[in-house]
């Protein structure tokens, strides 16, 4: 009996697409790193008043929607903490993503893990050399959890994938082995 050690056509678009969508990421990253204190504050209230905007229509009296001062600071910060965790997880997903487009094999994983941790305090470091910015392990502890949670959700759509593709392949040999 063959057996079948033919790739499907996507893997190969992914292994071309995940690392180009990985390079991206980074360098969106390390591009707001090197903006100066007063672009990146711009920038962050440019976001802050979107959300509160968007916040404003769908909930007109919540606090968020027209803070204002001690408010305003706080709805800015929690702005700026989710813009980091967001797209550190983002990141964290599309390494893992791109670790299983290549093996499935669990020995090498630390690869991505070690990526989540390192951007992180690369980022921070590479603030340091823009006016009016500073690295704060805060950020680092929330970057490192942004891409935590990336790389946890892609494993969890990686194992569902695998599950539903088991199942299938499982049930395609019975349907031949009945002759149906």
């Amino acid at each position: 009996m063959l057996v079948n050690t033919k790739k499907p056509k996507i893997v190969y678009v992914l292994r071309i697409l995940l690392p180009i969508a990985c390079l991206g990421v980074l360098f969106f990253i390390f591009y707001n790193s090197l903006k100066t204190g007063e672009e990146s504050s711009a920038q962050s209230s440019t976001v802050t008043a979107v959300a509160q905007e968007i916040i404003r229509a769908v909930a007109p009296e919540s606090k968020w929607a027209t803070a204002t001062g001690e408010d305003y600071e706080i709805f800015h910060a929690l702005v700026r903490d989710w813009a980091h965790l967001s797209e550190f997880a983002l990141l964290g997903a599309l390494l893992c993503w791109c670790y299983f487009a290549y093996t499935f094999s669990a020995r090498y994983f630390y690869l991505p893990v070690s990526g989540i941790v390192a951007v992180p305090i690369f980022d921070e470091w590479l603030q340091t050399f823009s006016m009016g910015r500073a690295s704060a392990l805060s950020d680092v502890m929330t970057d490192t959890l942004g891409g935590a949670m990336g790389l946890a959700f892609a494993l969890i759509t990686v194992l569902i994938g695998a599950t539903v593709y088991a199942l299938k392949k499982k049930k395609r040999g019975r349907i031949s082995e009945n002759g149906k």
